[in-house]
């Protein structure tokens, strides 16, 4: 694809990876990816492709930092700790 200013929604979402249209529209709505209005067409500029490639980027591991379970704005949690095991439940012991 020739580099160019504007791209369709369907050029957007293979400069993104292949992006699901659910997942462009849903950035498109939600206001994490900028679109440009011309007549009935909706584009997506270059910078916005490359600004939301910067927001998203992280260094985290995907099981600390689980995307799918992140709301905009909100911090990253803490790694859960695994609950202490009661000897008298496992069925290994003999107790």
């Amino acid at each position: 694809m020739k580099p160019r200013e504007l791209y369709s929604v369907t050029e957007a979402r293979e400069l993104l990876g292949g992006i699901s249209r659910n997942t462009i529209y849903a950035l498109l709505n939600n206001g994490e990816l900028a679109s440009v209005v011309i007549g009935c067409r909706r584009f997506v500029s270059q910078e916005a492709i490359t600004a939301l490639i910067s927001k998203s980027t992280t260094t985290q591991g995907p099981a600390i930092d689980p995307a799918r379970f992140r709301k905009p704005g909100q911090k990253t949690p803490l790694p859960i700790s695994p609950l202490p095991t009661d000897p008298s439940r496992n069925p290994g012991s003999n107790g």
